[in-house]
């Protein structure tokens, strides 16, 4: 040991330097992260690849969110978001994060993004996965439309029903 002016501390970075995982290592949120993307259509082309819709092959303005993965959004499209259903309304910070209100019911007033997947010209309704209830409503309108036509043409088809 001696008289030595120089010091045997080591200075870490931070308290928990010597704690912290290699930074390829799996983090332990990373399915979750992977999960919330997936639910809520942050599925786009993940740098360094173009902002390009695999499906359509329009390109679209790619924004990360704050979970790190990437989400491709309709190019200068701002909509009313009353106008938008729930889990499909992006809004962009100052700093250019993208993040998804989920059902938080919007703002008066306030103003969001669509996903670039729910307006792909390359996609069906049953491939986006939008509204099938409402699919499903839509058939049952027709069948009564068709039926109350059918009624109408003929006023006691159905007097004697009961």
């Amino acid at each position: 040991m001696g008289a030595s002016e120089e010091s045997s501390i080591i200075l870490l970075p931070d308290p928990d330097g010597h704690r912290q995982a290699p930074p390829d290592a799996p983090q332990p949120w990373e399915k979750t992260d992977h999960a919330q993307a997936a639910v809520e259509g942050a599925t786009g082309p993940e740098p360094p690849a173009p902002p390009v819709c695999s499906d359509c092959g329009l390109a679209g303005e790619r924004h990360v969110t704050y979970y790190g993965i990437h989400v491709l959004l309709e190019p200068g499209m701002p909509v009313p978001a009353h106008m938008v259903p729930a889990w499909h309304r992006w809004y962009v910070d100052s700093g250019g994060t993208a993040w998804n209100s989920r059902e938080d019911e919007p703002s008066p007033g306030a103003v969001c993004r669509i996903p670039h997947r729910i307006a792909c010209p390359g996609l069906g309704l049953e491939e986006i996965g939008l509204w099938r209830w409402l699919d499903a409503v839509r058939a049952e309108n027709a069948r009564r439309a068709r039926r109350k036509a059918d009624g109408d043409s003929d006023p006691t088809a159905l007097s004697n029903a009961g």
